[in-house]
């Protein structure tokens, strides 16, 4: 009896400890590729997670003075240089004079261009396009983060951003921003320098989280799980995305629910961010592109339409997003450029975006800079 016990015993602990090696060797192998600890936002994929830290103003930023290579940003071989200002690439330059023109670039991890190297962003390749129609020196800054939306952008741009001085500042409203905009809504309080977004991990508790608890957190193997379950819980337990708040691309949809409160809210600080601009005396350009969903079908990306949750026939041909747009902007009194025409007559439209993440191509992201530089050469800032 006491045998059989006892060798029930023994194999239970070798069990536990088999799996006590597993789960160590697992850490160390997540460690060991750069795999992020915790999730600064829930918006971001866990690729771009070690470019990110909180912030007490505007939720997340990117890591002053930082560097991420290679295979830990989406897959890619690309380096991410983030310069002290929090702007990706060389740093802006010491001393801006009349003769400089500088333009800020604010968006997400589009503008950001994570999945690219640095000559193949967004503003680069806006720079090489307006640099050959002018004899201005001439400055494209980018201040893409991964995550962003209109709100975030007003708030890094009062609490920071501003001290640049750019003459011209575009903002790239993403298909993804009113789905951001509802998770940092919540978050925005009052504060002494004005309404902040304060990131959770930044607020005082008032008791401290027990040895085991900080232990988990610090876990990338805990981490992992945590991320799995966030990408793929809600398909494996049949839950419908939109009651787990995975609706980041709701608004695009041929058959939306009615999200108009959701996006006036999202759209909102536009006009807000114009009057901030034009007190510093530079001007405001607000530009839209489409995602892949609403120019050729989702069979172009499957991986990025199962993880967004994209359901229904593609492309979807609902206007309501640029209709929305263009409304708050002529509301607001703010320039707009909706690229969205020229992406569907485009000749060969599947090779504008990328096959594995819900952006744009290389050669996408170079097709919208260059609608941008031809909208700003025909309509020149200085006469707005």
């Amino acid at each position: 009896m006491f045998g059989r016990v006892g060798g029930f015993l023994r194999t239970v602990l070798v069990a536990l400890l088999f799996l006590c090696l597993l789960a160590g060797l697992a850490e160390l192998w997540l460690r060991g590729r750069g795999f992020p600890i915790r999730t600064i936002s829930s918006q971001v994929s866990d690729s771009l997670q070690t470019l990110l830290e909180p912030s007490g103003l505007y939720h997340h930023r990117l890591r002053p003075v930082s560097r991420v290579q290679g295979e830990a940003v989406a897959g890619r071989s690309a380096e991410i240089r983030i310069d002290a200002a929090g702007l990706r690439g060389a740093a802006p330059l010491a001393e801006k004079t009349e003769d400089d023109y500088r333009i800020l670039v604010l968006g997400d991890e589009l503008v950001l261009g994570a999945a690219v190297s640095e000559q193949s962003t967004l503003p680069q390749r806006l720079q090489q396009f307006l640099s050959r129609v002018t004899e201005m020196r001439l400055e494209v800054l980018n201040a893409g983060l991964p995550g962003d939306c209109p709100q975030l952008a007003l708030l890094r741009y009062q609490h920071g951003l501003r001290k640049l001085q750019p003459d011209l500042v575009i903002l790239h409203v993403d298909m993804s921003d009113v789905g951001d905009d509802a998770v940092y809504r919540s978050l925005l309080t009052q504060g002494a320098e004005g309404e902040v977004c304060q990131h959770p991990a930044l607020r005082p508790v008032a008791v401290a989280p027990s040895r085991g608890v900080q232990l988990l957190r610090d876990s990338a193997l805990a981490g992992w799980l945590l991320s799995r379950v966030r990408q793929d819980g809600a398909e494996l337990l049949a839950i419908r995305a939109e009651s787990c708040g995975q609706q980041d691309y709701g608004w695009i949809m041929d058959h939306a629910d009615n999200l108009q409160l959701q996006i006036r809210h999202a759209l909102a600080p536009i006009e807000a961010l114009r009057k901030c601009v034009e007190a510093d005396g530079g001007r405001l350009l607000v530009t839209t592109c489409p995602v892949v969903w609403q120019v050729v079908d989702g069979s172009h990306c499957p991986q990025a339409t199962r993880r967004c949750r994209i359901r229904g026939a593609t492309p979807f041909r609902s206007r309501l997003p640029f209709q929305s747009l263009a409304a708050v902007c002529a509301e607001s009194e703010v320039r707009f450029l909706d690229s969205s025409p020229r992406f569907l007559k485009d000749a060969e439209p599947a090779r504008l975006f990328d096959s594995e993440l819900p952006g744009l191509s290389e050669r996408g992201l170079a097709f919208y800079a260059r609608l941008i530089a031809d909208y700003i050469v025909a309509n020149p800032p200085q006469q707005w």
